[in-house]
């Protein structure tokens, strides 16, 4: 292990361990704080919408085939519910998993206790990757299950098994996955000590495995329904663009700290060639696929730094190669440390933000709000629609009214944001289709709106990526005219805000 730096306090003594319980036992009571109000929003409803879908894993796997993500948590969804049938699956398995994370980082990183308490008090780390039930968390818990395990599997194949997985827990780790494996090569390479034939062929075997791992996520992801979720830049790159993206602000502009610090984290890598090569590489790779394939947030940029912490976790126990020593990297080594810490406490300053909502009373989502207005006798059979659609995916998990998609014309529990959709929609349209809905079924029809409408709105609102919603005052006054008010949903922590409008009138 490395001598204690400003990341790294060496072996702990009995009274860091007892400080460390106390500071995860106290993270603990924070997360259970944060699960006991959270309101789900749509990606997590969704997700468990898709799990319970067909009439098995089978017809489960048919029905998230092109969804956008691998399947490895639809199957841990589906198969907690079909252990116990309850809807608490959601967070509870959300729950399991970050917190199995946050055990393993507090248990056997070797970081100083400090750093261990300002990854854990994180927004990251105490909300989004263990409160929100996402697939994201198990990432964390992979990569650092990869660190703390590393110096007794990267040479046996269970390190290409680890790979496997974690590209089946969401699109960007299958580049980090890559580049884990890219690490156990250079340094195989920069070691310093020969290495047997037995050695190379482990880890084409775990080259193998990655490889396996990285098939099964693109045959489950692609080719995609949701063709319209891209980004902006897709399908039309050249190499000046691609430069130009590295450069520009899209990917990385949720953590609070620019692109160049954040390469400036990595040269407290400088001693180890293999974990500065990567470090650098997986930067300019994710950065380049938020540019080109599907844009970032939050929960996507934050596994760089669960990726960043394994490496880093990595060199302690002696891992990722050498080279020569030059005076200079002292001073580098301690200015990309620092760069680190400040980025650690960049998130977990963030982490104010879910605290206040809580104590002010405001929702994750108004999802909730809506599944229990829905619970009024006059509404119980009414169908829900939204715009844009997938602001009503979330009222699935709260209400069992049918739910129906204006852009897609169809009824459902998951949007696909396709090209095929209506992409431009006016407020005539929505009055069309809820006079035709309740026509043809003699039920009302529940509308949820974003847009703040008055008699004089005149707007070409964005819905999301290139779906915008069309509003003029002669529509807005005929569209508030034939409906009625009957809730003002708002705010949220997230974006799913509702005004909540009855037709008929």
């Amino acid at each position: 292990m490395l001598e204690p730096t400003l990341l790294f306090g060496g072996e702990p003594s009995p009274s860091e361990k007892r400080a460390r319980l106390a500071i995860f036992a106290g993270w603990l009571l924070l997360v259970g704080w944060f699960i006991s109000g959270h309101t789900f929003w749509r990606d997590e409803v969704q997700a468990f919408s898709f799990a319970l879908s067909g009439s098995g894993f089978a017809g489960m796997l048919r029905a998230v085939h092109g969804d956008g993500h691998p399947a490895l948590w639809y199957l841990i969804l589906r198969a907690a519910h079909d252990i116990v049938p309850t809807r608490e699956v959601l967070p509870a398995a959300g729950a399991i998993i970050g917190i199995a994370a946050m055990a393993v980082f507090t248990r056997y990183s070797p970081f100083r206790t400090t750093i261990v308490a300002l990854v854990l008090f994180s927004f990251w780390a105490a909300f989004e990757y263990v409160v929100v039930a996402r697939n994201y968390g198990m990432s964390a818990l992979l990569m650092f299950v990869i660190a703390a395990l590393y110096p007794r599997t990267r040479n046996s194949l269970w390190f290409g098994v680890l790979l496997l997985v974690l590209c089946n827990t969401n699109v960007p780790s299958c580049l980090l996955a890559a580049m884990f494996l890219l690490f156990r090569l250079l340094e195989m390479m920069t070691g310093g000590t020969v290495h047997s034939k037995r050695d190379w062929v482990i880890l084409v075997g775990n080259a193998a495995l990655a490889l396996f791992g990285a098939l099964l996520c693109f045959l489950t992801v692609y080719p995609t329904f949701n063709d319209a979720a891209v980004s902006p830049s897709y399908g039309d790159q050249t190499i000046g663009k691609l430069i130009g993206g590295l450069f520009d602000r899209t990917g990385f502009s949720n953590l609070g700290f620019p692109p160049v610090l954040l390469l400036g984290c990595c040269f407290g890598l400088i001693r180890r060639p293999a974990a500065l090569t990567v470090a650098i590489a997986s930067l300019i790779a994710l950065k380049l696929f938020f540019y080109v394939i599907y844009p970032s947030d939050y929960r996507h940029e934050i596994l760089y730094l669960a990726f960043l912490l394994s490496l880093y976790w990595m060199i302690a126990e002696g891992a990722g190669g050498r080279w020569g020593e030059k005076p200079w990297m002292n001073l580098a080594e301690r200015a990309g440390s620092l760069l680190m810490v400040a980025l650690l406490a960049a998130q977990t300053w963030h982490l104010y933000v879910p605290i206040k909502l809580q104590l002010m009373g405001v929702p994750f989502s108004r999802s909730e709000d809506v599944g229990r207005l829905l619970q009024q006798p006059a509404l119980r059979r009414a169908i829900v629609m939204a715009d844009p659609d997938v602001m009503v995916e979330a009222v699935a998990y709260y209400a069992d009214n049918p739910l129906y998609f204006l852009r897609q014309q169809r009824f459902g529990t998951t949007v696909r944001i396709s090209n095929n959709a209506r992409k431009l929609l006016t407020l005539e349209e929505v009055l069309a289709d809820a006079d035709r809905l309740h026509r043809q079924t003699g039920r009302p029809v529940v509308f949820l709106s974003h847009l703040g409408l008055q008699p004089d709105t005149n707007v070409r609102q964005k819905a999301m990526y290139d779906y915008y919603t069309i509003v003029t005052p002669a529509s807005a006054k005929r569209f508030l005219a034939s409906t009625r008010l009957i809730a003002r949903l708002r705010p949220s922590g997230m974006d799913e805000n509702y005004d909540v409008y009855l037709y008929p009138r």
